[in-house]
This record gives structure tokens, C-alpha cells and sequence, in this order.
């Protein structure tokens, strides 16, 4: 698999993430799993019972993890010029961030309050400032120094630190496709046993924010490898099944997506293409 990185340095994490931002964020907000999505509306995803947004291509159930399973995966490619600034730590930090300090932001970055950006940027303030839930860690990094420094303390030293992200691999780049594909599982997906997990997803934010979280216990981790439908595309990449959703919004929408009874069953997902998995033993 060659999703698996064995050295997390910081020179070596800030080419990784320059090779991530080319993809769209939009996705990663609807990975996170617990209570902070109280009262959401997505009745917008759905029509007739189906849901139409094609980002909700990205959950699967744990059934599914066999040789031969075929699924329809979406991945988003974004436009590079599109991406936020990356801030140093010492430029961030001179920045606050934290929801009470919303209008003095909103003013700073020129953002109207009542604008998509700034309904965007309050949403991920209010993600970031949310207490994390019972059995779960969670921080934002809004450096890439910051996101190391606390995936570290979180889940582990640098010496057994790693990452994981989501590649596709064509044998010619100008035949890639980002649209919704059938994918088959080319392999046996592999457990990753008795390891800490730590996914981070890119928020929309006026400079790069990553929100990271993961659980304590009942999350399990798998690397996986796909084939297109055409045999051209391979995607290799992380899967995370979360065997406890006991505690998740009933009104999450994977349960949806899959249609499961809400809270009943495990919930698993890929990765969008910007994301970061952190896994240590």
C-alpha cells in the first residue's frame, strides 16, 4: 500500500499537504460523526427518498469490506487558485479564533456576516469550540506546526507517528476523472490492529483550518485498495469504521445515506482527498 508514511517531519508533512489542496473540502464536513451536528438541515441532499448530492458517496457499511464489493465513490478535484492561505504558527496565533470573537474576524477578513462565507466560517468555529463528547479527542490546527504538534500529545510521540491519505493513481494523468465512479475492492481490505486513529478534515476558513477528532475505542482502521469500473483509476487510501454510533445525531446523515435504523449500527467511510489520517500504536 503505498498510502502508509513512516516519517512525519515537518518539511516532509508541508510538501504532503501542497500535494492534497488541489481538492475541494465541501466533503470532509460531512464525516464528522458526533452530537455538534444537532439540528442540521439536510433535507437539501435528499429527493424522493434518494439522496442526490454526489459528496454522500463516501460512507459504506462494514459489510462491504470483502474482495469483489463494488460501490459507487465520489472524489472532488478544486481548483488550486481556490485553496486558503497556509499560515505559519506565529501568524496564526497572533489571530484569535474562537466563535466569541466572531464579528471582530468577520470585519478582519472583510466578510459579510450574512454571506456563505461567514455562515461557513462561524460553522467551524462553533465546530472548533464544541467540547469534545465522551470517548472522544478533538482539536483544530490552524498551522501545520500546531496540527503536529497536538496530533502528537493527542495520540502520539513523533517516533510512532504516521500518516495516511487517499491517492489516485492512473497511468496517465490526463486520463484522471474526479467525478463518481464504481469501485471494487481490488484486495482484501487490511485491519490495521490495535492502533489510535486521528482523521483531520479541511474546514472552510479564510486561511487553512484542520479540524481533527477521533475516539478512544471502537474505531477500526483499514487500508484499502479500489479499481475503477474502466480498470484505469486505482485508489488506495484509508477506511475508518465507527463500530459505536450509539452516541452519534440520530439525524446524522450516513444513517440516511445508508439507510440504517439511527444509532443501530456501525458506520464506516473513505477519505476525501485532503483529508489526513494520523494513526499510531
Amino acid at each position: 500500500m503505498a498510502s502508509l508514511r513512516f516519517s512525519v517531519t515537518f518539511p516532509a508533512l508541508f510538501s504532503l499537504l501542497l500535494s492534497l489542496w488541489v481538492v475541494d473540502a465541501y466533503t470532509s464536513r460531512k464525516l464528522i460523526s458526533n452530537n455538534e451536528q444537532e439540528g442540521q438541515n439536510i433535507s437539501h441532499l435528499f429527493k424522493d427518498g434518494e439522496f442526490e448530492d454526489p459528496t454522500m458517496y463516501m460512507f459504506f457499511k462494514i459489510s462491504d469490506l470483502k474482495l469483489g464489493t463494488k460501490l459507487p465513490i465520489y472524489f472532488n478535484k478544486n481548483d488550486l487558485r481556490k485553496v486558503p492561505p497556509l499560515l505559519t504558527r506565529q501568524e496564526a496565533d497572533l489571530i484569535p479564533f474562537s466563535e466569541s470573537n466572531l464579528d471582530f474576524l468577520l470585519n478582519h477578513f472583510s466578510i459579510s456576516k450574512d454571506s456563505p462565507q461567514g455562515e461557513a466560517m462561524k460553522e467551524t468555529l462553533q465546530r472548533c469550540d464544541f467540547k469534545a463528547i465522551e470517548g472522544e479527542y478533538k482539536f483544530c490546527g490552524t498551522s501545520l506546526e500546531s496540527m503536529l504538534d497536538l496530533a502528537k500529545k493527542t495520540i502520539a510521540s513523533n517516533a510512532d507517528l504516521k500518516v495516511m491519505t487517499t491517492k489516485v493513481m492512473v497511468p496517465d494523468q490526463n486520463r484522471i476523472s474526479y467525478a463518481l465512479h464504481n469501485y471494487t475492492f481490488a484486495e482484501v481490505p487490511k485491519e490495521l490492529d490495535g492502533i489510535k486513529v486521528l482523521g483531520c478534515h479541511r474546514m472552510p476558513y479564510p486561511y487553512v483550518v484542520y479540524y481533527c477528532h477521533g475516539h478512544k475505542s471502537g474505531t477500526k482502521v483499514f487500508e484499502v485498495n479500489l479499481m475503477s469500473d474502466d480498470g484505469i483509476q486505482l485508489v488506495v487510501g484509508p477506511a475508518v469504521c465507527h463500530m459505536d454510533t450509539s452516541m452519534w445525531n440520530a439525524d446524522h446523515v450516513a444513517f440516511k445515506v445508508l439507510k440504517i435504523e439511527p444509532r443501530s449500527a456501525p458506520v464506516c467511510h473513505f477519505f476525501p482527498l485532503d483529508n489526513i489520517v494520523w494513526v499510531s500504536k
